[in-house]
């Protein structure tokens, strides 16, 4: 197969990688062990930790691996898979464990493979072309809690918007009463607007003229 490269042993001891191809061997005491070198997804399940304000969250990962040194992957552990995956789950307690739990449900965003990560990868014969922190999951409780956090919020806002258009009308009418104190005649044109405006009649009496001595 071409995504299949073989590891080769005689009597114990490493010969070499067969590609893909037909191979003979005309003497005794060889071993094969085939390696699957195409792309996989390698996904670590949530685990359940503790943010930094105290809260357990469960946090899981996902990466896409290849073998790309196959005697590595032969020689260097029993379960190469268990050597990576330990060293995804031992990087999220300590990333999960620095951040509070908005900052966890905001998203922790992985801008390249973690170091720690990478050489448990690399000392096992794969290399991680990908890396994301995946399904967070938060106690049913927490999430109502947070769901009426938002909810008290936005209505907080709602209220003091409200109140502050009820503040600049209040501010509109005492600016316009005012000019209307000040100046009468302008008054009077706007009783005569708005009673034209609903077919009323407005009758303005005249001061009486002053007596001439």
């Amino acid at each position: 197969m071409t995504h299949e490269r073989v590891v080769h042993h005689r009597h114990g001891a490493l010969v070499d990688v067969l590609e893909p191809g037909r191979h003979r061997f005309w003497t005794t005491g060889h071993t094969f062990t085939r390696v699957d070198t195409r792309v996989q997804v390698f996904e670590v399940r949530p685990q359940e930790i503790p943010t930094a304000d105290g809260i357990s969250v469960k946090v899981g990962a996902s990466a896409l691996v290849a073998v790309v040194d196959p005697v590595a992957h032969v020689e260097h552990a029993v379960d190469p898979h268990a050597v990576v995956y330990d060293a995804v789950k031992a990087w999220l307690r300590d990333t999960v464990r620095q951040h509070t739990l908005e900052q966890v449900l905001a998203g922790i965003v992985v801008e390249a493979v973690p170091p720690a990560v990478a050489a448990a990868a690399t000392a096992t014969g794969y290399a991680v072309t990908d890396f994301a922190v995946r399904d967070v999951i938060v106690p049913a409780e927490i999430r109502r809690a947070a769901e009426e956090l938002v909810t008290a919020r936005q209505q907080a806002q709602i209220s003091l918007e409200r109140a502050r258009g009820e503040v600049a009308v209040t501010r509109a009418l005492a600016n316009g009463a005012k000019v209307l104190e000040d100046h009468p005649l302008l008054a009077s044109i706007r009783l005569v607007e708005t009673a034209a405006s609903h077919g009323g009649t407005v009758v303005i009496e005249r001061p009486a003229d002053r007596p001439t001595s």
